[in-house]
């Protein structure tokens, strides 16, 4: 298993690969939707690989502000959930952020992943509202 974050194109179409299948084929969301304007070159996507052509987990880098890091659009493949590849990703991108001055971390996670996120030490700060036809909750964590 490797971890990277980039933004390198083989590592940002992984990552859409990703969230292609996940929410827009599994879970109904509509592509422009799902694929916004945070959606840049620039930007910096971890992807979870089992082997170079199999990526299995991704999440994308937001920087909210200099010491909070937004973890968006975190998704597993799904015959690879319960295998701890989204909690392994997640360690792995929380560091990445503390070494780039985040002291903060973020997510905006639908309520079906609520208690995922809280096992890991996330707690809710606001919600539930309404967010790409979810209902979702911001859930926050010091790092």
């Amino acid at each position: 298993m490797q971890i990277i974050f980039s933004s390198q194109p083989a590592n940002r179409a992984a990552a859409y690969a990703l969230r292609q299948a996940v929410f827009v084929e599994e879970r109904g969301i509509a592509a422009d939707v799902e694929f916004d304007a945070k959606d840049t070159d620039d930007r910096i996507y971890g992807v979870v690989y089992l082997k170079p052509d199999l990526p299995v987990a991704t999440l994308r880098l937001e920087p909210q502000d200099e010491s909070t890091m937004r973890f968006g659009r975190i998704c597993t493949r799904q015959g690879f959930r319960g295998h701890g590849y989204g909690q392994q990703l997640l360690a792995a991108a929380e560091q990445w952020a503390q070494q780039h001055g985040a002291t903060n971390g973020v997510i905006h996670g639908e309520l079906t992943a609520r208690t995922f996120y809280e096992r890991i030490g996330y707690q809710v700060t606001a919600g539930p509202y309404d967010e790409d036809g979810a209902p979702v909750v911001i859930m926050s964590k010091q790092l």
